[in-house]
């Protein structure tokens, strides 16, 4: 697979969920150091002055410059003067088949933008959709931030991309696709291990390194998501959901469902209606 073909792959599955975001001036007592967010960041300085590191690369952002800031990445951030950034923000994750985005790809920390009005109308609805309670807000917001890192693509050289760790990252995605592609199965520890032609004890630790949780915790927790769905979005009886997840009985069901969301699927069910 060429590198302009496993690019195109992996940024076709593309899944975004919108944490925050805003448009202000920062204080003058802007600051916070060495940290590393369990989110990533946009920052798009409009005016001031101020002081970033993202990793061991410091930066002076100038106004027209769009900032990646990636997850799970040592970072630093202050005003450096009276006149502190103006600047468009939001925090987000950006995953592909369940894997940060950016422990997949290396991209540029920052971008110069081109038809920075266009960028401003974008990065503006995704403020105005994140502000509104109209139910179809939340998948607009998603949709514009996609625009948004869409179009900061576009503002790089493909070559400026790069990968990291690809052979592993291959497996673990085409993994994970397979996961939710049979959630409705019985799969065990050993079925996904071979899948991997790894032993079940090492396929364990393997597992974990790299999405923070053991295999039999992920199934459960990828089931309890279309569980939730299901819940939301269909008339099912506790237990159909239970048979068409793979659970042993309703009763093992309503345990795991309480246990990951602090709610049985019943009072779940009832809210969901309530609050959409």
């Amino acid at each position: 697979m060429d590198h302009q073909t496993l690019l195109t792959n992996y940024l076709s599955n593309l899944e975004v969920d919108l944490f925050m975001v805003n448009y202000n001036r920062c204080g003058t007592d802007w600051r916070d150091l060495d940290y590393t967010p369990d989110y990533s960041k946009l920052y798009w300085i409009c005016e001031g002055e101020g002081w970033l590191r993202i990793g061991d690369q410091e930066y002076y952002p100038k106004p027209g410059q769009l900032f990646l800031m990636p997850e799970g990445i040592k970072q630093s951030y202050s005003a450096i003067s009276d006149k502190p950034f103006l600047k468009y923000w939001c925090h987000f994750s950006a995953k592909v088949g369940g894997i940060n985005l950016f422990q997949i790809l290396q991209f540029p920390h920052v971008v110069n933008v081109e038809q920075p009005e266009r960028f401003q109308d974008i990065f503006g609805s995704v403020l105005t959709y994140a502000n509104s309670n109209e139910i179809y807000a939340h998948m607009m917001a998603k949709s514009k931030l996609t625009e948004l890192l869409s179009y900061y693509i576009m503002n790089l050289d493909v070559n400026q991309i790069t990968y990291l760790n690809v052979p592993v990252v291959e497996k673990l995605s085409t993994l994970l696709t397979y996961i939710d592609s049979h959630i409705e199965e019985n799969m065990s520890v050993q079925d996904l291990a071979k899948m991997l032609h790894m032993h079940p004890n090492y396929f364990i630790r393997f597992f974990k390194q790299h999405i923070g949780m053991p295999p039999i915790h992920y199934l459960t927790s990828r089931k309890i998501d279309k569980a939730k769905e299901m819940l939301h979005c269909t008339s099912l009886t506790m237990t159909q959901i239970a048979g068409n997840l793979g659970f042993s009985d309703s009763y093992y069901f309503s345990r795991q469902f309480k246990k990951h969301t602090g709610l049985n699927p019943t009072e779940y069910r009832k809210q969901s209606t309530v609050t959409t």
